[in-house]
Formats: structure tokens, sequence, C-alpha cells
């Protein structure tokens, strides 16, 4: 990877990392010590380090410690693979190899049936951990006005992102999956509002797409299945027990056994792909669930879809399970 971009957005980097760099500040800037505060003698408080706002590349000049962008990330917690990451994304390096991030929208090359076990043996590992998860629900806390915006246009509530687990790694916002037995399977990172060619939801290299949350630590009998997480979120913040569906193509089969003896309404975009969808996981779960599919809107084929619902009636909840 290349150091120091062009155009790199260094106030930025250190801003996602919870070090905040003053707005008046040009060339360097003093902050207080954020490698080994318990360095400093006598409670000091005073901005002992300095940060290049041109490379990223920081000192005390109190304790001594000093190193670049990266060192910065690794000394507040970060693994080596999200420090990477977080300077990827604000242009402080280039990505020289294969990208950790995969589109959930990008072609993949067919896997044959006979192919399929060995594919799945020969996943590469997760690239994030706990600890980066963790850092980055700390980080969406302090984001006040990012959570006032999504409640406002998505209709997440802030307490349901926080039983969820998502977090805000400094551009998008991190969504971990789990099984049933609460293990981190992957990590999605969504993008509300994507630039133009830019995708909306990326899955980290390893991930693996599940229904979220997994139907095991859904209690409810009644269970709204939805297409994408972002509905889902949207669905739970009206209390309405729902469990997301990863996309259009992604439902497996076997997945029908987990709802057997459920309640489950099948709610997918206005759209042809989202009804065909959605009939095909009724065909699924005939026999071993109580199924009904709920078509939103049945006049629209614009992908119209459950938030925009939820936005437009805001006083709308558990009673679309009926």
């Amino acid at each position: 990877m290349t150091q120091t971009l062009p155009g790199a957005d260094v106030r930025g980097y250190y801003d996602a990392l919870g070090i905040s760099i003053p707005t008046w500040a040009r060339g360097n800037a003093s902050v207080r010590c954020f490698a080994d505060p318990d360095a400093h003698h006598h409670g000091d408080r005073d901005p002992s380090c300095s940060i290049s706002l041109e490379h990223g590349a920081w000192k005390c000049h109190g304790c001594g410690a000093s190193g670049g962008a990266f060192d910065a990330a690794t000394a507040r917690g970060y693994s080596d693979r999200a420090a990477m990451d977080l300077m990827v994304w604000h242009g402080i390096a280039e990505r020289q190899t294969r990208p950790r991030d995969v589109s959930i929208a990008s072609v993949r090359p067919p896997v044959r049936r006979t192919d399929r076990l060995e594919h799945r043996a020969h996943r590469p590992e997760l690239a994030v951990a706990e600890l980066d998860v963790r850092h980055w629900r700390g980080a969406l806390t302090e984001q006040t006005r990012l959570i006032g915006k999504l409640t406002r246009e998505r209709a997440w509530l802030y307490s349901t992102m926080l039983e969820l687990g998502l977090g805000y790694d400094g551009g998008r916002i991190t969504i971990p999956v789990r099984d049933r037995d609460s293990r981190m399977v992957g990590l999605l990172r969504y993008q509300p509002w994507p630039k133009l060619g830019q995708p909306k939801m990326l899955a980290t290299r390893g991930s693996r797409r599940a229904l979220l949350p997994h139907p095991a630590a859904e209690p409810s009998r009644e269970i709204l299945l939805v297409e994408g997480e972002p509905d889902m979120i949207a669905a739970r913040s009206r209390g309405v027990p729902a469990i997301a569906v990863p996309g259009t193509e992604t439902w497996r089969p076997e997945w029908a056994s987990l709802f057997a003896g459920r309640e489950v309404t099948i709610v997918m975009d206005c759209d042809p792909e989202g009804r065909r969808a959605a009939e095909r996981i009724a065909q699924d779960l005939h026999g071993r669930a109580d199924t009904r599919v709920f078509d939103i809107a049945p006049n629209r084929r614009d992908g119209y879809d459950l938030t925009d619902l939820l936005l437009d009636h805001p006083r709308l909840g558990r009673e679309i399970l009926r």
C-alpha cells in the first residue's frame, strides 16, 4: 500500500479514531497524547502530541511516542486489518492487494454443486475481530447527528442499533452477523446515502451471509421475514420481530426448518425480483410454518420497500403481522 495519497482525509481519519483535531489547526495539530496517557505525570492535560495534517504522522513531545497513521489506529486498539481498511477509506493509503470488501451486488462466478463443499472449506478468514466491533460500536455512540439522521430518514431507533451491535467505522454503519451461538460469522458495512456508483452494502472479506438475527435468537412465534438488513432494523425499531433475508437470490431452502411451527409474514421489495423471491420462500416454508406473503404496494414496481412504508406511516407497527 502507498502512504500519503493526494487528497487524503487525515483530519477525518483521526476523527474516526476518536482523536479530535481543532478546526482551526493547519499543517500540524496539537492534541493530548493518545498513545500512552499513563506515561504523563501530574495529570498532564495539555496537548503534548503533534499530528501532521499533511501525511498523518504524529509525535508526543512528552513521552516520546511517535508513529504514522497506521500506528495511531493500532495504538487505539484497532487490529492491523481494521486499521488498513480505515486508512484506505480515508484515502491515506491505497490497496494494492485483493480487496477485502466485496460488493453484495457484484457478480460472482457460479459454483458447481459438486464443488460447494470444497468451496466452503477454502472460505477466507473473517477480516475483522470482536475488538473491532466493540470499537465501532463505541464510535457510533458519539455520532449524534448520524443517529438522528438514521432515525429521521431510515426509521431506525438508537436502542435497536445498540441491541443489534451496530457501529460506525468512520465511513459506514457496521452490522455484525452472528450464528445461533452468537459467534460472529460476518460483518456488513452499510452506507445509507451512497454516492453515484457506490454500493450501499459491502461484506467484509471472509463474511458469511446469513439470516439476521439468527432465528434461534428470536423468541417470538410471529415473525416478519424481510428483504435486507436495513428493513429489518427499521421494523425492529417499531417493535416488530423481523428477520432479514440477505437478498432476493440468497435464500436457502434449508433455512425453512428454522421457522418450523411459527407464523411467518413475508415482505419483500415491490419489484419483480422481490415478488419472485417472496413466492419462492413461501413455497419452501409451506408445511413448516403458517405463512403469508404481504405485498405492501401491489401497484408499484419501483423497489418501494418496508422502510419506505414505515416512513410513510409513522404509527405502523406489529399490526403488519396480521
